[in-house]
């Protein structure tokens, strides 16, 4: 069975090591949940965590990419535009 997506973002920006979840078009449904799971065209569905508070005590905007292999890979495309489908969201981080 597919999953439905809860929303999907058609043109999101990789920046860096991160999923940075202000720079994608539902992020009002996802600020400041524990883990979301997304489906990101070219690696799969993952679930991915949000990143610890910043040294200067402020929440950060970040997911973060759970093994080494899809770090790499999100580096690896880093400057490039994915489809982003929003499959699931648990708990207030």
């Amino acid at each position: 069975m597919i999953q439905k997506p809860l929303a999907v973002d058609n043109t999101y920006k990789i920046r860096d090591n991160q999923l940075w979840y202000n720079d994608c078009n539902f992020f009002e449904m996802v600020e400041n949940k524990a883990t979301i799971e997304v489906n990101i065209e070219g690696l799969g569905i993952r679930t991915v965590t949000h990143s610890a508070i910043g040294k200067d005590g402020r929440p950060t905007f970040s997911y973060k990419l759970p093994s080494r292999e899809d770090r790499k890979w999100w580096e690896t495309h880093r400057g490039e535009f994915v489809k982003l489908e929003l499959l699931s969201i648990e708990g207030k981080s």
